[in-house]
């Protein structure tokens, strides 16, 4: 039987420490190590706790009077080859386990909010942006990644897409078409029954399983795994929860797809690529951006 078992990290960072967080990193992949994962899973933008540079930025990130705190913070981002990720890989090979870390990293633009998956020998299989930055908010300060991809871990097909991502629905749409199995989604805001949801339907609507980790807090948490199997044999709805946190418990949570009974079900059910109609979705493609969806 084949089967993915992905420990969600359901832990506080340090804000703005990423030293701190790198030993935090190492913690617990070590834990999760102990507990059979195959691959760790950690909330978005990990090596600063997704914390902003003053306090008002989630509101007001281009305020003029904090520019040495947004340059401090954006300085602070992680390069690829740095001893941050280098330290990662180095574990993931001497404990023979997957990781998809993620942290602020460096490029030769703006910085980006970004997610890597490292495999079983250390090497970096897929290297993601975050595409729908919220730009109406801190994120405005990052630039946006311009690209879905997939890659192959332990022969299934993996995807991610972080946060604010899942609120689109082409972006796991996008992922399946290219392959994914499995699509995993850092995270770092308040979860909710709507907002569970999306990540419900993501699953649903394509046929994959999602994995999502995300801080604790009030409000926040509920750190969750959706199998995409929502029928059972005898087309039966039957529950497709995998796992579903609290808010405010920390802790590393195992969530284990069964990829036998995902594959079976996606050679077998109708949604997914199956019967849709491409044709006629030319409009998702258009840049017009139309009342009353103008921002400034």
């Amino acid at each position: 039987m084949v089967t993915l078992k992905v420990a969600l990290v359901q832990q506080q960072a340090v804000p703005n420490d990423k030293e701190a967080n790198l030993n935090l990193s190492i913690k617990y992949i070590k834990e999760a190590h102990r507990k059979g994962a195959d691959l760790v899973l950690f909330p978005e933008m990990w090596s600063n706790g997704y914390a902003p540079p003053f306090e008002t930025a989630f509101d007001e990130p281009m305020d003029a009077g904090f520019e040495e705190e947004r340059t401090r913070w954006l300085a602070d981002a992680v390069a690829r080859d740095s001893a941050y990720v280098t330290t990662l890989r180095k574990l993931a090979k001497e404990l023979n386990i997957g990781v998809c870390a993620t942290y602020l990293s460096k490029t030769k633009q703006k910085p980006q909010n970004t997610a890597i998956i490292i495999d079983r020998n250390g090497e970096i299989i897929l290297d993601y942006a975050k595409v729908h930055t919220c730009d109406f908010s801190l994120e405005a300060l990052l630039q946006s990644g311009d690209e879905f991809n997939v890659c192959e871990f332990d022969g299934i097909k993996l995807g991610v897409m972080i946060c604010y991502d899942r609120e689109f629905p082409e972006s796991a749409r996008v992922l399946m078409l290219k392959g994914a199995e499995i699509i995993l989604v850092p995270n770092a805001c308040d979860m909710n029954p709507a907002r569970l949801n999306q990540l419900n339907s993501r699953a649903f609507e394509n046929m994959v399983g999602v994995a999502m980790a995300n801080y604790p807090g009030e409000k926040w948490g509920r750190s969750t795994a959706f199998s995409p199997i929502v029928f059972d044999e005898n087309e039966d709805y039957r529950d497709n929860t995998i796992i579903e946190t609290d808010d405010v418990s920390e802790g590393i949570f195992i969530a284990e797809f069964n990829l036998d009974e995902i594959r079976s079900y996606r050679e077998n059910e109708t949604w997914g690529n199956a019967y849709r109609k491409p044709q006629t979705y030319t409009d998702l493609i258009s840049l017009d951006v139309k009342e009353p969806f103008k921002r400034n």
